[in-house]
């Protein structure tokens, strides 16, 4: 591995200089750092006395790392490894990575501070080519990589042959008369899976047929993601035949058919590479399994470390692909499946007025159950967040309304709820164990005014912080920031703290920034941005309004808030107001941004972006200054429905657990507590352990909303907001005059 000589002969200047930087101990040039902290980089310098110093005597340890244990493929792997370990007298010394690249680097590091014999990893940074030459391949360590093959690198390689297998598959799909195939696969950057993609391309090419990259699906190696992109991807208009690179993420698509009532193989045909297994109960019903050896791959991977390590310097690499017992001839295909007749039309439809929201778009999925037990169809109208309240209004005061069931934002409540919109479902609430039981509590109080309740809740959460943990857990950078504020680089408690860690991760204030920008500020629509300035404002003790209910903008803590919004847009892209949330995730997942304050609601997406890119890691935390917004949707009852009776079974089944378990497996929230109870969703979906003390903390958005002559709507209460900001943020106007110009335009609009 790389040393402190290395680094000091790569830049031209002396050990001492490369220590001072490193340890941040004295000034050195800005050119000479940028030089020394580019070396490092290119050399990948572990600051870790006892994985830099290597001992002469080895132990018979075997360091073996794989991502999990939940693929089947890798327990039988492991079994092997074990058997043949004993036989070989080796000790294996078996961690987890969990998918985190700094994890299993740390792991590596520990394993050869202990002088292991060898290594055996399954790794989930295969692009990392850099750590894996310096760490391990330019000393020789005696290392076999299993199924993801890092790039460039000279060492030992076993997988099975996903190429051959799928391209034979596929071939013999096309031979039947399959035309309408597709591929789900975990992420390409893997060896392994883009084998899979290789040959299933190949085939459909050398076959002389035509295909779309939308049958190409990539996900998260889970059944839960498996499951995710069947209900988005696949159930609405079932392929004749899935291939699909593992039997966890079959259990996914699986499950999904299942809720869907699609049945294999008649509607679809489904083939996956499997393990090898002598007992047929072993297999999923009705698919089409190939039989691989994970065992035999694991025995030999002892076998040839084994070998390496008699020659650890001139051993020939071994690059060995194992083959799939595919059945040949035998392989039994069933005919083609006939497309899905016409669905009947349904005795009754109701229809749902609706933002466009991820909840929504998981709950449209799984209503197909519920549309097929009541021999109903909904139809979810979706339209924009202002158009929305409007047409809830003009909907409501019609004698036959349009619409059966309208989303509302919680904070209208007050608003709608004074303006006669929606049923009273007071009696309905309160008369049935089952909501009041299986709803969180604090959702279900989203629904409530004045002791009525006025709506169902179908979203609720709070912010979150977001942050880049495999930056904050990096020591070098640690380093430099404690040497810059005297200070530890932790998740931001208050916003001062914040905007000092944002400013450190920009690189105009910071060249050495491995970002570009510390956070972003979502200021396209001035709903979402309310809540950016009101959040601060809960924090530094403000309020828009005093305790008698009277407009107060212009004090000294409202004052200390926009201050710190204001410093924050310096760290964040400079088109704050054209940045929506889509373009944060992308942002963020792109690894633009270090840190993104967003909801609960999206952490499953924000998720999705950051597992895209394998060399990411995100964490989450409670807001800076523990302030958080109290958000959700609720769903509000037509007063002049004639469904109301299938509406409160509807209701009763979005509180079932089998129903939350799949809502929470499609978007990451729920307001049932079912999930929150269950180890696997919670393991998938960390942040919702953090909901709970984000929910205690989280504070209501409630406006004045009476005037003299009219009620008056949220959303023209964040517009003066909204624009009272802009014309700060352009230096039209000074804060204390904008506050005094927004509280004039506000007393005006409420005494009026």
């Amino acid at each position: 591995m790389a040393t402190l000589k290395d680094i000091a002969q790569r830049v031209g200047c002396s050990i001492a200089t490369v220590s001072y930087c490193i340890n941040n101990t004295k000034p050195i040039k800005a050119a000479t750092r940028e030089k020394i902290m580019r070396a490092i980089d290119e050399l990948n310098y572990i600051p870790n006395s006892s994985a830099r110093s290597l001992r002469s005597k080895t132990t018979n340890e075997v360091g073996v790392i794989l991502p999990d244990i939940d693929d089947h493929c890798h327990s039988e792997i492991l079994k092997g490894i074990i058997a043949s370990s004993e036989a070989a007298n080796f000790s294996p010394n078996i961690a987890f990575s969990y998918n985190t690249p700094k994890l299993e680097c740390k792991i590596i590091d520990e394993f050869i501070g202990k002088n292991i014999a060898g290594l055996i990893v399954a790794t989930c940074q295969p692009q990392n080519h850099d750590y894996f030459h310096n760490t391990l391949i330019s000393h020789n360590i005696p290392t076999v990589f299993l199924e993801r093959f890092p790039e460039n690198i000279d060492a030992n390689f076993l997988a099975f042959d996903n190429y051959n297998s799928v391209n034979y598959l596929t071939r013999k799909l096309i031979e039947r008369g399959y035309r309408n195939i597709f591929l789900m696969t975990g992420y390409s950057k893997f060896f392994s899976e883009s084998e899979c993609i290789r040959g299933f391309t190949d085939a459909h090419d050398d076959m002389g047929i035509t295909f779309s990259p939308y049958q190409m699906m990539e996900a998260d190696m889970t059944k839960e993601a498996a499951f995710r992109q069947a209900m988005f991807r696949i159930v609405g208009n079932p392929p004749e035949a899935i291939i699909v690179s593992s039997e966890l993420l079959s259990k996914g698509i699986l499950e999904a058919f299942d809720l869907c009532d699609i049945h294999v193989p008649k509607n679809t045909c489904v083939l996956t590479l499997g393990e090898e297994c002598w007992n047929q109960s072993n297999y999923a019903t009705n698919l089409i399994h190939t039989a691989r050896t994970a065992y035999t791959l694991g025995k030999h991977s002892i076998k040839v470390l084994e070998n390496n390590m008699d020659s650890p310097i001139f051993f020939e690499k071994e690059f060995m692909l194992f083959k799939d017992n595919i059945v040949g001839s035998h392989l039994k295909l069933p005919p083609v499946p006939q497309p899905f007749p016409p669905r009947p039309e349904p005795r009754r439809i109701l229809r749902i007025l609706t933002p466009s929201l991820p909840t929504l778009l998981a709950l449209d999925a799984v209503s197909a159950e519920f549309e097929k037990e009541h021999d109903i169809k909904f139809e979810f109208d979706l339209v924009d967040y202002r158009t929305l309240i409007k047409t809830i209004l003009a909907d409501s005061q019609k004698s036959s309304s349009q619409y059966d069931i309208y989303l509302f934002d919680v904070s209208w409540l007050t608003y709608l709820a004074n303006m006669d919109v929606f049923a009273d479902l007071t009696q309905l609430i309160q008369s049935n164990e089952t909501f009041q039981k299986r709803l969180i509590k604090k959702n279900l109080e989203n629904c409530c005014y004045e002791g009525h309740y006025y709506g169902f809740p179908i979203i609720g959460g709070s912010h979150l912080l977001f942050y880049r943990k495999d930056l904050f857990d990096n020591p070098m950078i640690q380093k430099q920031f404690e040497a810059q504020y005297n200070a530890p680089l932790r998740p931001p408690m208050n916003w001062t703290e914040f905007n000092a860690i944002a400013k450190f991760f920009t690189k105009e204030y910071n060249p050495y920034s491995p970002t570009a920008y510390g956070t972003s500020v979502i200021g396209s629509i001035n709903e979402e941005f309310s809540l950016e300035i009101l959040i601060r404002l809960w924090s530094f003790g403000g309020s828009l309004y005093d305790s008698k209910g009277k407009i107060c903008l212009q004090t000294p803590q409202n004052i200390k808030a926009f201050q710190s919004l204001l410093e924050s847009c310096n760290y964040a892209e400079k088109n704050i107001f054209d940045d929506s949330i889509d373009q944060s995730f992308h942002a963020f997942g792109a690894g633009r941004t270090a840190m993104l304050l967003s909801f609960t609601e999206y952490a499953s997406q924000i998720n999705d972006f950051i597992r895209g890119d394998i060399v990411t890691k995100v964490d989450y935390s409670m807001l800076p200054g523990k302030t958080p917004a109290n958000v959700g949707w609720n769903m509000g009852v037509s007063k002049t429905t004639r469904h109301t009776k299938l509406i409160t079974e509807y209701f009763e089944w979005i509180c079932d657990k089998r129903t939350s378990y799949y809502m929470t497996a499609l978007n990451g929230q729920s307001v049932v507590t079912y999930p929150y109870q269950n180890h696997e969703i919670l393991k998938l979906n960390p942040w919702m352990e953090l909901n709970a003390e984000c929910l205690s903390k989280a504070q209501s958005r409630i406006y004045p909303y009476q005037s003299k002559s009219r009620l008056v709507p949220p959303f023209e209460v964040e517009t003066v907001l909204y624009d009272m900001f802009k014309k700060m943020y352009k230096r039209e106007m000074s804060i204390l005059d904008a506050l005094h110009d927004a509280q004039k335009i506000l007393e005006k609009k409420f005494s009026s």
